[in-house]
């Protein structure tokens, strides 16, 4: 899926759970108990949703992808509203709706994971380019320890210390 059909589909489900978001705070002022926290929780679960999708297209938009998105907003759902989300909202779309859900949380949880290790690789560069870093790295058993099972995994890796070795 190109870029640009990727964000055309999150701009249309965002559309869609915008609408929604109206239609669960308006059954919630007519309900009450439990069916209207329901409700609520069920506007405030795809308000979160919303968030990540803007912030994925904010990067998308321009054809970078050079991943500048916020981590914390694609993946600051509610854990504790996961099953109304599974159970509640997915059950209540209809087959056209479901499968464009589907598609972009795909797509939402492709990139999410992408943003982290972005993330990762640049602070691992940094650390193993600043001499301070590097000194507490070697003062940390625990560090070195993973570094060595990372190292002892990648064959060319481990040739090239073993030839300093020698």
């Amino acid at each position: 899926m190109s870029v640009t059909e990727q964000v055309r589909l999150m701009r249309s489900v965002m559309g869609r759970k915008i609408m929604e978001i109206d239609e669960y705070n308006d059954k919630a002022a007519d309900a009450v108990g439990e069916e209207a926290g329901r409700y609520l929780s069920m506007a405030e679960f795809l308000e979160n949703d919303v968030a990540g999708y803007k912030t994925i297209i904010e990067d998308l938009r321009d054809g970078s992808c050079d991943y500048t998105g916020n981590i914390y907003d694609i993946a600051s759902l509610p854990a504790d509203l996961l099953g109304l989300y599974q159970n509640f909202y997915i059950p209540s779309l209809s087959p056209e709706d479901r499968a464009d859900e589907n598609a972009a949380m795909e797509l939402k949880v492709n990139y999410a994971q992408d943003l982290a290790k972005n993330y990762l690789v640049g602070i691992g560069k940094a650390a193993l380019t600043n001499d301070l870093a590097l000194n507490l790295m070697m003062s940390d058993e625990s560090i070195l320890a993973a570094i060595g099972t990372i190292v002892s995994s990648n064959p060319e890796i481990l040739n090239a210390i073993s030839d300093d070795r020698q």
